[in-house]
């Protein structure tokens, strides 16, 4: 990857520390145990992880939701303060990336191949078992939408866009590293090496919990869509090695040639097959829909931002492991959006950050699950999603064909094609940003990575259970919670120092 040309930019890529062998090993130890612990005891390991993380859901709840209505509320009083005035990197800061390629690449980034697997799959379950707070004061299908963008939307995106806004401060606005811990000193002490090493874990088990999910939807794909009977543990294993192989070239090949691209074909591609759903099934509906959902959406959202809905256990499986799962993203999609929004003001970067995903979010659920919802096949839909998860999506496909056209098909093995680029894209920028995060950006350094990444996922599919894979994703969120919340709370202090007398 070619840095930024400017000196500033290229003291803030160099590594803060030396590579020397000791602080390597600090880094890639104790994942590579854990991965190695995965790997020779799924069972017993991934069962120690899940009653880690159940303890916590069951025990903090309250708190995960508050602390992301916080960073919401946070977001919104900086974009209409003077601070939001102040650019990315100062004054004459140029940006690096257009506009287009710029939101393509925080996007994709952030929940592109989430979208496609829960598309159908999550408002449809909500409409099937609305928690008791829906049932009340929603229709179901707006309520069903509505839940489901609370936890797609402004929360999730708040949460990414101040992970990013404080790491792109203090790289670019006060010339440290894209660091965590750069967050917290300028002057580099080892012992801070912590804070990186818990965002490298809150990366790894975050993306490999999503990589797990992936590769079963695709799975599936293959089985509903093409026929081939793929059902074993060894076809997902070999999926992963081959998707590994892509994602691996990707991130050696450096973020403008890698990454950009793959981020404005998948962004793209996503739209081309959002407009042929919709005008397929019924455009005027879908908008009818998607503006009732939308307010609906504004109206719950007092009533869930900030304490657990009945009933709880509800809550705790959906909303806050969800909620946690963006911070064990924030890691990655923040530096990551950190290192691409140089020369934006704050208040470009947080509104466009977090409204113009929410509404992308907005529109591809509306688009998906809202004409299912609405159309005469949808008993088979909701009993496919019942069933298992990743049916949802291809069920639906499977009655948009007529007339001897497969249309059907055709979709099903477009999502397929978009779960993958999707997929590599995702990794792609979590390999990246675990490179930077521990110092090494070296082609070495990112295969290492990509093995301990593809380890996990691996220990997952041999299970292959769906909702195992979302509380795997947020063991390395949880302890990095604190060490986010420190971050805001540092920036803010300094934010307001350095321009107290901002008008």
């Amino acid at each position: 990857m070619k840095p930024p040309n400017s000196n500033q930019a290229k003291s803030i890529e160099k590594p803060t520390v030396p590579l020397l062998i000791a602080p390597k090993l600090g880094f890639y130890l104790p994942v590579i145990i854990i991965a190695g612990l995965l790997l020779t005891f799924p069972h017993k390991t991934l069962s120690t992880f899940s009653l880690f993380t159940q303890f916590f859901l069951e025990n903090f709840d309250s708190q995960f939701i508050q602390l992301s209505s916080l960073l919401l509320i946070v977001a919104t009083v900086i974009c209409f303060s003077p601070i939001g005035k102040i650019r990315i990197g100062g004054d004459q800061a140029k940006t690096e990336f257009n506009f287009a390629s710029w939101i393509a690449m925080l996007f994709t980034a952030g929940m592109g191949s989430g979208l496609i697997f829960w598309g159908v799959a999550e408002p449809v379950y909500h409409f099937v078992n609305p928690p008791a707070f829906l049932q009340d004061d929603f229709s179901s299908v707006s309520g069903a939408l509505a839940i489901t963008y609370f936890h797609w939307g402004l929360h999730a995106w708040a949460i990414y866009a101040m992970t990013g806004l404080v790491m792109a401060w203090f790289a670019y606005n006060r010339n440290r590293s894209l660091r965590i811990s750069a967050s917290f000193s300028d002057q580099k002490p080892k012992w801070l090496s912590i804070l990186d090493l818990l965002a490298v874990v809150a990366i790894i088990f975050g993306m490999a919990g999503t990589f797990a999910n992936t590769v079963a939807l695709i799975q599936t794909g293959l089985e509903q869509a093409v026929g081939l009977n793929v059902g074993s543990a060894s076809f997902r294993i070999g999926l992963i090695l081959f998707i590994a192989v892509l994602f691996t070239l990707s991130s050696i090949a450096g973020l403008s040639q890698g990454i950009k691209r793959l981020s404005q074909f998948n962004t793209l591609f996503m739209v081309a097959i959002l407009v042929v759903v919709i005008a397929l099934v019924d455009p005027i509906n879908s908008m009818k829909l998607m503006l009732e959902s939308t307010v609906s959406y504004l109206q719950l959202l007092p009533k869930v931002s900030f304490s657990v809905g009945e009933p709880a256990k509800w809550s705790q499986g959906w909303t806050v492991i969800y909620l946690i799962w963006w911070i064990a993203w924030a890691p990655f999609v923040g530096p990551f959006i950190a290192r691409i929004s140089k020369g934006r003001s704050i208040r470009q970067f947080l509104s466009c950050t977090i409204l113009l995903p929410t509404l992308t979010s907005i529109i591809w659920f509306s688009g998906f699950a809202g004409s299912v919802l609405t159309q005469p096949f949808a008993a088979e839909v909701m009993a496919a999603v019942n069933q298992e998860y990743t049916l949802g999506l291809f069920s639906f496909f499977s009655h948009l064909s007529g007339d001897g056209f497969p249309l059907g098909s055709i979709l099903s093995v477009a999502a397929i094609l978009l779960l993958v680029t999707f997929l590599i894209t995702s990794a792609d920028s979590s390999i990246y940003i675990t490179s930077m995060l521990t110092g090494s950006e070296s082609h070495i350094a990112k295969m290492l990575w990509s093995i301990v990444l593809i380890a996990i996922t691996i220990a997952l599919v041999t299970i292959n259970d769906v909702d195992l894979n979302k509380q795997i994703a947020i063991v390395g969120a949880i302890p990095f919670t604190l060490v986010m919340s420190s971050q805001i709370v540092f920036w803010l202090k300094d934010v307001l120092i350095t321009n107290k007398n901002l008008n």
